[in-house]
């Protein structure tokens, strides 16, 4: 492991504001970070507002940390705050035992072992990430079989990056990944969907990511508390190197400043908070992240 360490203080606060209350809501949560190689987590607590009747925890399918709860109880607002002390340090690959795309469509295609058989999984249709013409079309250029498969990826990213634009409006999280492409705009939520969807219909394994990343402010000004986001970016299988991450957003392979919390199949499979409520009316809801080095 590397010794260059950064450890960091993230506050993530989800709160929903209801024009009238709501009696009852049942949420799955997706926001305690992994411990990795590269990563510890020394603490993470999630707290709610009203108390629940009902909360667990376990581990999902994809052995992300998920919680459970349950407010059985009539209440006119709910507040979810997580708060997690986490260590970082940039993953090594070595590069040069790095297949070629031939090579990783092979073992995609013909596993050899179990973590093979497990990435094989990835290149599947999700509901977020279908496979299709267009995307086949959109990065046949990037797949040259006798090309590293990380260059070939990293090609791609910097590929989506330099012909999207990052427009918050532009999309929904329940966009399809097909109508980014055709748009050519979205949030890291989009580009890493739509990488998916290109390396899939490709036939190479790739997962979603669910994290934070460190913000910096402009010169000469502060830090405004709460101003960090949730991000997400994606990860290739590359056989006896593992999962390698790549960040389309900003044309980077995740490093110190990427924290991760989750990954599966798309943003679905990670959402920080997913669930149904009864009653509530209208509800304003608002998010905040603090991501802080300390």
């Amino acid at each position: 492991m590397p010794s260059r360490m950064q450890k960091y203080k993230i506050s993530h606060r989800t709160h929903y504001e209801y024009s009238s209350p709501s009696t009852l809501c049942h949420n799955q949560t997706h926001l305690r970070p992994r411990d990795l190689s590269y990563q510890c987590v020394h603490q993470s607590n999630v707290s709610i507002s009203p108390l629940p009747d009902s909360r667990f925890q376990w581990l999902d399918s994809f052995g992300n940390r998920a919680e459970f709860f349950s407010i059985e109880q009539l209440h006119p607002n709910l507040t979810v705050k997580a708060e997690s002390i986490v260590e970082r340090s940039v993953p090594e690959y070595h590069l040069e035992n790095c297949p070629s795309w031939r090579d990783a469509q092979q073992l995609a295609r013909y596993p050899t072992d179990e973590l093979d058989r497990q990435a094989s999984e990835f290149l599947f249709d999700s509901s977020h990430c279908m496979r299709g013409r267009e995307f086949l079309d959109y990065a046949r250029s990037v797949a040259i079989d006798s090309r590293s498969l990380v260059d070939c990826v990293y090609s791609l990213m910097s590929q989506i990056h330099r012909d999207f634009e990052y427009s918050p409006d532009s999309t929904q999280v329940n966009t399809p990944a097909n109508e980014s492409l055709a748009k050519r705009q979205g949030v890291c939520q989009d580009f890493a969907h739509v990488a998916i969807c290109c390396l899939r219909s490709l036939g190479i394994p790739a997962r979603y990511v669910s994290g934070y990343l460190l913000t910096h402010p402009a010169p000469g000004e502060e830090k405004l508390v709460g101003a960090d986001a949730s991000h997400a970016w994606f990860s290739v299988y590359a056989g006896p190197l593992g999962w390698i991450d790549f960040d389309p957003t900003n044309n980077v392979m995740p490093g110190l400043e990427h924290v991760t919390v989750a990954w599966g199949r798309d943003y679905g499979d990670v959402a920080p908070i997913h669930g149904v409520f009864v009653g509530g009316g209208f509800t304003l809801l608002t998010v905040s992240v603090d991501v802080q080095p300390i």
